[in-house]
């Protein structure tokens, strides 16, 4: 959902992935990281946030609800396929079961059905699984436009983009019409998403040490990924949300 430079733009500042613990204890590249951050910060502050208030202005909470719980349903095969490889049956089922309920019922994933049944989603990406799986993370890093990952999760996030099975679904009858489709998703999610977020990066910005924050944070939230939710005791816990950012 993300291959694409505008794609990225609306979700630059985000972190794909840490390892467990405090990143700050493997952080060779600081400096670089450090001016991708503050190049990422900028961009948003001239280009995404402007689009994303704009899109706020003219689209009700409603809307962007339905917008979200869409791109959510449509990330569900490549859960299902990275809780298979991590071996957790459980939840494979209970994402296969929230998929099928509501592509269908949830009139093709804009009504997010099974959540108000009880049963919400969960992420899962193939750089959890290596991560399972015994792979160290390696080095943080944090990349102009897509933020802060590290070498397992680059590898991870390729992985999860070649093999998502909605790879090979056709939006259109005319595959003249397909990329621009394709494009204008993946514009829409990423503004969307970046609407959602709008009190986390201000918050984000009044840190007093904001790249510190954000790696400390980023950290935590993945770990606990990792872990199915389950946090390390250890983990930095006292900051809002900035992940997905």
């Amino acid at each position: 959902m993300k291959t694409l430079l505008s794609t990225a733009l609306m979700l630059s500042l985000a972190a794909c992935a840490t390892a467990p613990g405090d990143t700050s204890r493997n952080d060779p590249y600081e400096d670089f990281n450090r001016a991708m951050l503050d190049f990422n910060l900028g961009l948003d502050r001239a280009i995404l946030e402007p689009v994303s208030q704009g899109y706020r202005t003219v689209t009700p909470r409603w809307g962007r609800d339905r917008v979200n719980d869409f791109f959510v349903n449509l990330g569900e095969p490549i859960t299902f396929v990275n809780d298979v490889l991590q071996g957790d049956a459980e939840r494979a089922a209970q994402t296969t079961v929230r998929f099928v309920v509501n592509s269908t019922v949830g009139l093709g994933g804009f009504f997010d059905i099974m959540r108000f049944e009880g049963l919400e989603s969960h992420d899962e990406d193939f750089g959890q699984t290596l991560a399972v799986w015994g792979v160290d993370s390696g080095p943080y890093i944090v990349l102009p436009l897509l933020g802060s990952t590290n070498p397992r999760d680059i590898v991870g996030f390729g992985f999860d983009r070649a093999m998502n099975p909605t790879n090979t679904i056709n939006y259109t009858t005319d595959s003249d019409d397909e990329l621009p489709v394709r494009i204008g998703l993946g514009v829409l999610n990423g503004i969307n998403s970046r609407a959602d977020l709008q009190e986390q990066i201000e918050t984000l910005r009044s840190q007093p040490e904001p790249y510190v924050a954000l790696r400390r944070n980023h950290t935590s939230r993945r770990d606990a990924e990792i872990r199915n939710g389950q946090s390390d005791p250890n983990a930095y816990q006292d900051l809002p949300d900035f992940d997905d950012y």
